[in-house]
């Protein structure tokens, strides 16, 4: 008997990034979905991780362009007490970038930013379950100047 994959990986989307207004760029379409992709109803489904860590870089870097500079104002939005141990994921992603919570972040910068998308990705899957050419090009694809439009 296989161990079922968590729900990040079965969705192509590292983050969980629940579903919204924003129309990401390469989320799935119903007929690129399997049943179980087209039965979710909480989380984004993305037509592979690349897309899903450009979802995710994006959301990340646009949180803090807003003001959340560190890791504490960052994961409190991110992962909210009302749903997850927001304290653990704190300390278990400041233990990733190797980074006190409350020291500043600079996600300007592509190997912060993709280490942070990492950190998150393992803990809404409980180990690192992706390619890490997949987390590479979705950082890449954020910082093209079409991405500040989210979609493009």
């Amino acid at each position: 008997m296989s161990l079922r994959p968590p729900r990040s990986v079965r969705n192509n989307n590292p983050g969980n990034l629940e579903r919204s207004s924003i129309e990401w760029l390469g989320l799935a379409t119903l007929p690129e979905m399997n049943a179980e992709q087209r039965a979710e109803q909480i989380f984004c489904v993305f037509r592979s991780p690349m897309f899903g860590f450009r979802a995710l870089a994006l959301d990340l870097y646009n949180s803090w362009k807003k003001g959340r500079m560190t890791l504490t104002q960052l994961i409190s939005r991110f992962a909210p007490p009302n749903e997850n141990d927001t304290k653990s994921y704190i300390y278990k992603v400041s233990l990733a970038l190797d980074m006190l919570p409350d020291q500043p972040l600079h996600l300007d910068n592509d190997e912060q930013l993709a280490t942070l998308c990492r950190a998150i990705s393992v803990q809404e899957a409980g180990y690192w379950a992706f390619d890490a050419n997949d987390l590479v090009t979705g950082v890449a694809m954020s910082r093209l100047p079409s991405a500040s439009r989210l979609v493009a």
